[in-house]
């Protein structure tokens, strides 16, 4: 299983409520109801950034996850005729390609699981992550896999808030392609917004968190986003 990670961005002469209605209603019919994309994807969901999340600025307006069996699934849906005829042509009235962030990435790595039934509204940071300057991919996989997320999970104060956490570690084989340099995409879920800033206001993220981000992340090129809970296209 791989997973299509994609930061979007609304092509500038759209309006947020048109973007976010056309993403939600008509792209998304077209995407599940085309066979050759509804067949190659296993899941789709869009992550619309939360109307909150919007006061801080910045040009991103959501995340959309699609999980494949295999790259090459990945490959063919793109390829596909269908593809290029119908949906391609919405993306790019729909879109800003040249200001898309992606990778593909393995299976998700569920750190905190959570309850199974998340009833109660919620909210997501996904951040795109990359590793230090001068530091190896090998590396910074180990560091987060090993060092970081640990850290998350052990401290009380920080660890509380979390309702589920993942990690997506960057597929190796999409790291050939080049055009990212971007290595994961940090998923973590909140009960709301406020609940987010007041984990990063706690002094163990000052003196724990904060450094050991430090040591592995590029903190100046992250990119990140604070969605609505998830809606389900396909899955």
């Amino acid at each position: 299983m791989i997973k299509l990670i994609c930061v979007v961005k609304r092509n500038p002469s759209l309006s947020v409520e048109e973007f976010h209605d056309h993403w939600r209603g008509p792209h998304a019919r077209l995407i599940s109801e085309t066979p050759g994309v509804a067949d190659r994807i296993v899941r789709y969901e869009q992550n619309h950034r939360s109307p909150e999340d919007y006061k801080r600025g910045g040009d991103f307006d959501g995340v959309a996850i699609q999980w494949f069996d295999s790259m090459d699934d990945f490959v063919a849906m793109v390829g596909d005729p269908e593809y290029q005829a119908n949906v391609a042509p919405d993306e790019r009235e729909l879109l800003d390609l040249d200001g898309l962030v992606w990778i593909l990435t393995e299976e998700e790595e569920v750190v905190i699981p959570g309850p199974e039934q998340r009833d109660e509204p919620v909210i997501k940071l996904v951040c795109m992550v990359k590793r230090r300057p001068g530091m190896t991919i090998d590396d910074f996989h180990r560091h987060w896999r090993t060092v970081h997320s640990p850290l998350n999970c052990d401290t009380p104060s920080i660890a509380q808030y979390f309702v589920r956490y993942e990690r997506n570690h960057r597929a190796r084989a999409d790291y050939d392609r080049g055009g990212s340099d971007f290595d994961g995409a940090a998923v973590e879920w909140y009960p709301s917004v406020q609940s987010f800033y007041d984990m990063i206001g706690e002094p163990a993220y000052g003196e724990l968190i904060a450094p050991d981000e430090d040591r592995f992340l590029d903190r100046d090129s992250l990119v990140w986003l604070l969605t609505e809970r998830e809606e389900t296209i396909i899955g």
